[in-house]
C-alpha cells in the first residue's frame, strides 16, 4: 500500500563534478591525484626535490579526495578520523629504503654479517666473471 520512506542505500548529496563544501570537486581531486602520482612515477631518482614535492602533493590530494568523497556521501563525521588514517598510511610518511637499511645495519650484528657475506659473494662472482671473459678472450 504505502511505499517505505527510508532508503536502503544512501544517495550522494551532489554529483562528481559539483564542488564539495571543502572547496574541491571529486573529479578535480581525482584528476589532480592521478597527475601527481604519474609525475612521481616518472621522475628520475636523482630529482630529489621534485620527488619530495610530488610525494607531498600526492599526500595532500589523497586527503582532498577522501574529504570530497565523504562530503559527497554525507559522511562528514568520518572525515577527520579518515584524514588521520590517510596521513598515517599515505606516501608522505614512508621511510626511504636506504635509511631503513642503515638503521637495521647499525642495530643488528646479524644483518651486518649477512651484508658483508653478500658483498663478498658479489665481489667473488664479479671476479670469476672477469676471469672467464679474459680466458675466453685469450682462447679466441
Amino acid at each position: 500500500m504505502f511505499a517505505p520512506t527510508w532508503r536502503v542505500l544512501p544517495r550522494p548529496a551532489f554529483d562528481v563534478e559539483t564542488e564539495a563544501p571543502c572547496g574541491t570537486s571529486v573529479a578535480e581531486a581525482r584528476e589532480a591525484l592521478a597527475f601527481w602520482r604519474t609525475r612521481l612515477k616518472r621522475l628520475p631518482w636523482y630529482r630529489r626535490a621534485a620527488r619530495a614535492e610530488a610525494r607531498g602533493m600526492v599526500a595532500r590530494w589523497q586527503r582532498r579526495v577522501v574529504q570530497a568523497e565523504l562530503e559527497r556521501w554525507r559522511l562528514h563525521a568520518l572525515a577527520r578520523p579518515l584524514a588521520v588514517l590517510v596521513d598515517w598510511w599515505g606516501p608522505g610518511r614512508r621511510l626511504p629504503a636506504r635509511r631503513v637499511a642503515k638503521t637495521v645495519l647499525r642495530v643488528s650484528p646479524l644483518a651486518r654479517m649477512l651484508a658483508v657475506a653478500a658483498a663478498t659473494v658479489s665481489a667473488a662472482a664479479v671476479a670469476v666473471l672477469v676471469l672467464a671473459v679474459v680466458a675466453i678472450a685469450q682462447l679466441v
